[in-house]
């Protein structure tokens, strides 16, 4: 009885088993292809994003926390990823699956098949409605999401203050309110979800198979003259419910589908967003003059923090910056390292170089003979040749041990097991603020700017590091113009010219003695600073 088939059930077998086989081939091909470009994508887009990230204007780091800029290149070039898979899927299975659907369905009974033409309209409303309320919550899911990992970034970061002034309480209030905030934006997207987005459609095919008996039961299971029988009637249910799945498919999806539109836009907020020209040609050495004519500047429109500055600096002289905080010592430094430009709609007045505006080149090719020291040293993880490098590779370990010890961090060195080649744990933790100054400043001067800015940068050492600091300073200095600004008036007492701020005005200028001798604000600044000195003892 079963002869006449073995033949048949032979190949049939063999072409399951040849199917089987492709599958395995196809869906291992498949994956690992999607899978490469998922990764090479989300690379190059963290690449491009902290290229992006480096040319921003310093008005966009000061104002978006840092913990939020990380989150977005971290976590939201992720939703890169989810978008490239879930068009893949939506692309792909439920094409196929509508058009093999449409094809049985025609087959079967073309006048059905028209009928289920009337049904896209009402999915095209109901989908326009669902992503225009699932859009407003997901952008207020992954900002709660991005401000949770800003408040995390600050709490690691400052876990030590809050344990000396035990804001503890207060700190686990902010982040569980801002917690609570994600929920229940995490619980509207559930909600909606569940009224009107993947179980509504769960209703509708329901809806449908019942549409089906009683289609087929109101005509006694005819069709035109043609009795259908159950295969016929399972068939058209199936062909329906096939119709239905991928919008299905599409409302569960649309779900991470708009999280990943919402993801993709904010790290192209970073790689498309306003960045400073990044070209560079090397420049010919400045020789240090530089003028500020009558320069008005504001952060923000009918609020500005410098009035008419008029400033005139020689090459190779040393000014020293003093006046109370809010006077406008380090905007005027900011602008002079190009951290900000004058804007033509609310600022005035210009800065030169060498009697060269400075907002004529670049600014990485304004910048290379430009040198920094700040208040608080900025140290990398790495060894401390590395640190005092910085960028220059030509720059051999001798020369870092020689610029060190020029500047009086020869102990810092010998204590060290590893000399210069000792690494340096984060932030500097394993250096004291002294250490850490010395190697900044040494870092400075292995790049030999023509013009060096030292902001305050010796307000956080003891008097015996600011001594050897003064020493080396007396040397580096020679050269190159050299701009300090100091709240110590001890730093600048011999300064070629000093320069007194107050509330964005320059009140005063000259020599240290002249400037005692006027007995106006540099004078009682000083007096307070000796008296103060005096006190201590």
């Amino acid at each position: 009885f079963y002869h006449p088939f073995v033949d048949e059930l032979v190949v049939l077998i063999a072409l399951l088993f040849a199917r089987f086989i492709l599958q395995i081939v196809f869906t291992y091909i498949q994956r690992i292809t999607t899978s490469l470009i998922n990764v090479n994508m989300v690379r190059d887009a963290r690449k491009d994003a902290v290229k992006a990230l480096q040319r921003m204007p310093m008005s966009y780091l000061e104002t978006e926390p840092a913990g939020k800029v990380a989150n977005r290149i971290i976590s939201d070039v992720g939703g890169m990823m989810n978008l490239f898979s879930t068009i893949m899927n939506l692309l792909v299975n439920a094409t196929l699956s509508v058009v093999f659907a449409y094809i049985g369905m025609f087959y079967l009974n073309p006048q059905l098949a028209l009928l289920t033409f009337v049904v896209f309209p009402i999915v095209y409303i109901w989908l326009r409605l669902f992503i225009k309320k699932l859009n407003t919550i997901a952008v207020k899911v992954n900002e709660q999401n991005s401000m949770i990992t800003a408040q995390l970034n600050e709490i690691i970061n400052g876990i030590n203050i809050l344990q000396i002034f035990n804001f503890n309480k207060q700190t686990e209030d902010k982040f569980n309110e801002l917690s609570g905030e994600f929920m229940k934006e995490k619980l509207k997207e559930t909600k909606l979800h569940l009224s009107i987005g993947w179980n509504m459609i769960r209703l509708v095919g329901a809806l449908v198979t019942a549409f089906i008996v009683l289609y087929f039961g109101y005509n006694n299971l005819t069709v035109m003259g043609f009795v259908a029988t159950a295969g016929i009637i399972y068939a058209y249910n199936d062909y329906l419910t096939r119709l239905i799945e991928p919008v299905g498919v599409l409302f569960r999806e649309i779900g991470n589908l708009q999280h990943a539109l919402v993801k993709t836009e904010r790290i192209f907020k970073i790689i498309d967003g306003e960045q400073e020209d990044g070209s560079f040609t090397l420049l010919p050495r400045y020789t240090g003059a530089i003028a500020f004519d009558n320069v008005w500047f504001s952060y923000t429109k009918g609020n500005p923090v410098l009035k008419g500055i008029n400033l005139e600096i020689n090459p190779g002289q040393m000014v020293g910056l003093v006046g109370h905080t809010g006077s406008g010592k380090s905007s005027l430094m900011s602008l002079l390292l190009r951290f900000y430009d004058l804007k033509p709609d609310i600022d005035m007045g210009s800065i030169t170089i060498d009697g060269v505006d400075i907002s004529t080149h670049p600014k990485r090719s304004y910048r290379k003979h430009l040198g920094i020291i700040l208040q608080d040293p900025v140290i990398f993880k790495g060894t401390i040749a590395d640190n005092v490098r910085f960028g220059e590779k030509e720059v051999s370990d001798e020369r870092v041990e020689e610029v060190l010890r020029l500047i009086g961090a020869g102990k810092l060195i010998d204590k060290l097991p590893e000399g210069v080649k000792q690494i340096v744990t984060r932030g500097g933790g394993n250096l004291s603020v002294g250490e850490k100054q010395l190697i900044s400043f040494a870092r400075a001067v292995i790049h030999d700017p023509a013009i060096l800015v030292m902001d305050e940068a010796t307000a956080n050492i003891d008097t015996e590091t600011e001594t050897m600091i003064q020493a080396a300073l007396d040397k580096v200095k020679k050269g190159r113009t050299t701009i300090v600004i100091a709240h110590r008036l001890s730093t600048i007492k011999h300064a070629d010219k000093i320069v007194v701020l107050e509330n964005g005005i320059k009140v005063e200028e000259g020599k240290h003695t002249e400037l005692l001798k006027n007995n106006k604000v540099y004078a009682n600044i000083y007096r307070s600073q000796i008296k103060t000195s005096q006190d201590a003892f």
